[in-house]
């Protein structure tokens, strides 16, 4: 079997300079444990997140470390089971490993709902829309107080950062669904009309406000937050924190509620944050902020996916999922990630027998 490995943890020429992997050839492990399970990955999804992981800071999944198979979240097949609660065959999820084969505890992984093959086009939608990454889309808005909603009588706007990736193109399709004024934030320009390509009533490029040494101007940023969204913001579903987040707490109305989903301006400089400068806000507006993580809540998966599912079906949310055929392919999948040239969600296939999905 083959894996890509870390050589060494990137530094800042990362992501232009993607050599900082290797491809290896390696056993396919065979002395499982008591309750282990072997799978033969089919896919894996590029995560923003994957930037800690390389950094060897400990976050949710165990540190990785120089000359270690990368993690991913995948999807696969059992091949050998020793875990009474799996079967050779089951199709599963979790945190994998951008390799062939893989061992996981069967504590750490979830048997999927409503796909019986690996051959089915649908599987790699649980790295997508059905995954963690639409269900903590609609799972962190369901944490968003009453007050906060729409009505028919009190019209509301929510603000979505990142909107054009995976997680925030979900939230901002489902707000609008609901019946917000949606706001997206993203960076370029091409983004910007891919958010109100899925219906979003405005959108803000943040690198429109960049200095001269490429930071956001939050100054900047804020007046245009403003200008998008005039009768202030009652919500906001973040993935980006930093600037981002800092930019929109002036522009936000008495009692505003602030999903904490991601933080991807600190995933280059994690060790060196810098703050917000409108932190009072919180105070003299009175905001509430909740951080959400539903990874490795299996149950969530399974209370969200029919509600997911008639939103797809409803046709109430588009999902766009670009793939990369082939393991050696990985480095691609980062590159573009990190570079931010994806719209949607990045999946790699790495097994050479399910198909390569068009949707």
């Amino acid at each position: 079997m083959r894996g890509v490995t870390l050589r060494r943890y990137p530094d800042e020429s990362f992501p232009k300079n993607i050599d900082f992997f290797d491809l290896k050839d390696f056993p396919i492990p065979t002395n499982l444990k008591e309750n282990d399970l072997l799978i033969k990955v089919c896919y894996v999804s590029i995560d923003p997140v994957m930037r800690v992981w390389f950094s060897g800071a400990k976050t949710y999944i165990d540190t990785v470390h120089q000359g270690q198979i990368i993690p991913a979240f995948g999807c696969g097949v059992v091949a050998e089971s020793k875990s009474k609660r799996f079967t050779k065959g089951d199709l599963v999820l979790g945190a994998l490993d951008c390799a062939d084969y893989c061992v996981r505890s069967a504590n750490a992984i979830f048997k999927l709902p409503a796909v019986k093959s690996k051959h089915d086009p649908n599987l790699p939608l649980f790295l997508s829309v059905y995954g963690v990454t639409g269900i903590t889309a609609l799972k962190g808005l369901h944490q968003i107080p009453k007050e906060n909603l729409p009505t028919k009588e009190s019209k509301k706007t929510l603000v979505v950062s990142s909107a054009a990736g995976s997680t925030g193109s979900f939230a901002l399709q489902i707000g609008k669904h609901w019946g917000y004024r949606t706001v997206g934030i993203v960076s370029s320009r091409d983004k910007k009309d891919f958010v109100l390509s899925l219906g979003a009533d405005a959108c803000v490029c943040y690198n429109d406000t960049l200095d001269s040494n490429g930071i956001v101007d939050t100054d900047k940023l804020t007046k245009l937050i403003k200008q998008a969204a005039p009768e202030g913001v009652d919500a906001m579903y973040d993935n980006s924190g930093e600037e981002v987040l800092d930019a929109i707490l002036p522009a936000m109305n008495k009692g505003a509620f602030i999903v904490l989903c991601g933080a991807t301006a600190t995933y280059y400089t994690w060790k060196n944050r810098g703050g917000l400068k409108n932190l009072a806000h919180f105070i003299t507006k009175q905001i509430k902020a909740e951080g959400i993580l539903y990874f490795g809540q299996k149950n969530a998966i399974i209370e969200s996916f029919k509600e997911m599912n008639e939103l797809v079906t409803g046709k109430h949310i588009q999902h766009k999922e670009e793939f990369i055929n082939g393991l050696e392919n990985v480095t691609i999948g980062l590159q573009k990630v990190f570079m931010g040239k994806n719209l949607g969600r990045v999946i790699v296939k790495l097994d050479n027998e399910v198909p390569l999905p068009k949707f």
